[in-house]
């Protein structure tokens, strides 16, 4: 028998503030939402206390779209009245979003307000019993009180008048949750479980086991409600709990994780920053990629965050890695194009086409070492600007080179309208390459096969002239907030070949760094992704002629 403890070990972490609130309003509406008939009665009344503590702490476009998640998995009842209870864009979206048995409606159809009554209506999907119910109601309203604990609820009909009417709407709840717990058969078998803490004060080491999703299914160490649940495959964002982007990319290439940084919430036995090392592993009889297996462990006090001085070897040390790894790569590169260009002998079509894919693969994981180092670089303050002169008829060539093979592959159109005059960019040719190169080739992997994108580059005379360049969206992140975009979690859905080794949003973050670095800007609007970057002055332009003279 498998004890479900994660109710309880969510109840059990430290008061959340900010959006920590709001994301264990979220884990407690969840969890309560999905196995009503496997809580016992002081869980349920736990669970939506704490909801009822955290309703002012939590915004009302967060707990909407909280209640929304829920679409057809919310099946407690009990969660259902006191959803009810809030505002009416919550109410309907609980509403909606329920999955209860037709005797579990003719419970709740007394507690509901006019409103919760009228959008009940509106659903298809009601059995008989409850739509003769929901047709005899006349809608008649009751004050119940929430009460902290069940010897309180004896308490509720001493309550004065007055003081039900200055209570909000939200802080209470129907009291008939307590008689309805009570005569519900199937928690009857829960009650009796003898509760036991599986809390002690420190933990210094979790083993772990995920599914193909990343999702981690067994813990071994932490109560397992604190971890089961949890993703390694998505990076963290902002308090939540989640590996580094380094530990997320891993994982995308089914690559071995050692001493990747991961943070868990929650219960503070486990909560705080954590060194994940971890491999893949494989159905025997089909070779099928089924999950991660490893271990995570405290930092020790070298690897603490809070140890600024080591910031410095850090860095040397990841520059030194991606150099090894550099050189292999470089050598594999060699010897599949040797093989594939025939140079020391003949080589059948397969084989061939092995080695092209073999270096495809291998100069795509050396774009992605080298975009580590320049994200560590800029996050360091190491980049800088460097002057010079790029002219934009030789950008304009030099990209169309280096994306010729991405933009067949995607089978996409990408037109680039230069409205003259457009001078020269005030950057060295290899950091604007660099840029424009980053930026094209995550625009082209976001777009549909046979797409079309359009482009143009100006020069905007002024004090400090610049050079903008406009690319229309891509079709496969239209409508995603600039937020979301940049979020270093966020991916591309295809084939993972197909996409950025470190993900769609790091590629934009590092575009959009490379551009603040070097004197410019990055913005997206609804349509549009813009770059601006600085031109030449008129003088500069004027000594380049002469030169050349």
């Amino acid at each position: 028998m498998r004890y479900d403890d994660r109710l309880k070990t969510v109840l059990k972490g430290a008061f959340p503030e900010g959006s920590a609130a709001a994301l264990q309003w979220r884990q407690v509406a969840d969890l309560m939402a999905q196995k009503p008939g496997r809580l016992v009665n002081t869980d349920v009344q736990s669970g939506l206390t704490r909801l009822r503590d955290l309703h002012d702490r939590v915004d009302e476009t967060d707990r909407i779209a909280a209640v929304r998640a829920l679409h057809g998995r919310l099946r407690s009842a009990p969660l259902l009245v006191y959803l009810c209870a809030d505002n009416d864009p919550i109410c309907e979206a609980a509403i909606l979003a329920a999955d209860l048995t037709d005797d579990d409606w003719l419970d709740v159809i007394p507690q509901l307000s006019s409103y919760g009554k009228q959008i009940l209506r509106t659903r298809t999907d009601l059995g008989e019993q409850s739509l003769k119910a929901i047709s005899t109601e006349k809608g008649a309203s009751e004050t119940l009180i929430l009460v902290k604990d069940t010897k309180a609820a004896d308490l509720v009909d001493d309550v004065p008048e007055t003081e039900a009417e200055e209570t909000s709407q939200i802080s209470t709840l129907v009291a008939k949750i307590a008689d309805y717990q009570k005569k519900r058969s199937t928690d009857a078998p829960g009650q009796d479980l003898e509760h036991r803490s599986y809390f002690v004060e420190t933990i210094d080491v979790i083993n772990f086991e995920t599914d193909d999703s990343g999702t981690i299914i067994w813990a071994e160490g932490p109560p397992k409600g604190a971890i089961v649940g949890v993703t390694i495959s998505e990076p963290t964002f902002d308090d939540g709990p989640g590996p580094d982007a380094y530990g997320a990319a891993a994982f995308r290439q089914r690559m071995p994780l050692e001493n990747a940084r991961m943070r868990l919430c929650g219960a503070s036995v486990v909560a705080g920053d954590w060194r994940m090392s971890a491999v893949p592993y494989f159905g025997e009889e089909t070779g099928r990629f089924k999950g991660y297996r490893g271990v995570m462990r405290r930092p020790n006090a070298a690897e603490d965050a809070g140890h600024s001085d080591l910031d410095a070897e850090r860095r040397e040390q990841l520059q030194q890695l991606i150099h090894e790894l550099r050189t292999p790569l470089n050598a594999i590169i060699g010897f599949s194009e040797i093989i594939e260009q025939q140079l020391f002998g003949p080589a059948s079509f397969e084989y061939r086409a092995l080695s092209r894919s073999i270096t495809d693969e291998a100069q795509r994981l050396l774009t992605g070492f080298e975009d580590i180092d320049i994200a560590a670089k800029i996050d360091a303050g190491q980049v800088e600007s460097v002057s010079g002169l790029t002219e934009p008829d030789w950008l304009l060539e030099r990209l169309s080179q280096r994306l010729q093979s991405l933009t067949e592959s995607k089978s996409v159109d990408l037109h680039i309208n230069k409205a003259e005059p457009v001078r020269p960019f005030a950057l060295d040719s290899e950091s604007v390459e660099r840029i424009f190169a980053r930026l094209l080739s995550a625009a082209i992997i976001a777009c549909e096969n046979g797409e079309e994108l359009n482009a143009d580059v100006r020069t905007q005379i002024g004090g400090q002239p610049v050079n903008n360049f406009s690319l229309s969206r891509p079709s496969r992140i239209k409508g995603i907030a600039e937020e979301q975009l940049l979020d270093p979690s966020q991916g591309i859905d295809g084939d993972h070949s197909d996409t950025p080794l470190l993900g769609l949003g790091f590629s934009l973050r590092l575009v959009r760094n490379l551009a603040t670095s070097a004197n410019g800007s990055m913005t997206i609007t609804d349509d549009r992704i813009s770059l601006t970057l600085p031109a030449a002055a008129t003088s500069e332009i004027g000594l380049r002629e002469t030169e050349i003279e």
